[in-house]
């Protein structure tokens, strides 16, 4: 008797762990305005939005961006954040997103890669 509870048992907890190894889980992103990031620019440089929105910025591709207030001028890095602009330091490390936002006022911001010279954004809020 005890052996087919014993047996009963670890047949259940195999079942279990490989249920819980197999779960599906939602990768579904946010909704609301989207941006891609190539190699090494965005895919689109310039979006405009509304007032209180947020954007969702997505790496496509298996490669590093880090993403900051500022933009790229003549080959070289400048940070600064504009009045009203979201503050940003988000790192992707390829193949994920994350949001930025919400823009709250109106305006034209900047965001640029560190790491990859000229990969600028340009947000216009209306």
């Amino acid at each position: 008797m005890y052996k087919r509870v014993l047996v009963g048992m670890a047949v259940l907890a195999v079942l279990t762990t490989i249920l819980a190894a197999c779960s599906i889980r939602d990768t579904a992103l946010p909704n609301g305005p989207t941006v891609h990031m190539g190699n090494a620019n965005f895919l689109q440089n310039s979006i405009t939005i509304s007032k209180g929105q947020s954007i969702v910025l997505i790496d496509d591709v298996a490669v590093e961006h880090i993403i900051t207030n500022g933009t790229w001028q003549n080959g070289v890095a400048h940070a600064a954040k504009e009045s009203g602009a979201p503050a940003y330091n988000q790192t992707f490390n390829g193949d994920d997103s994350a949001v930025l936002g919400p823009f709250n006022t109106s305006g034209t911001f900047e965001y640029y890669c560190t790491l990859h010279p000229g990969m600028n954004l340009t947000v216009k809020v209306q």
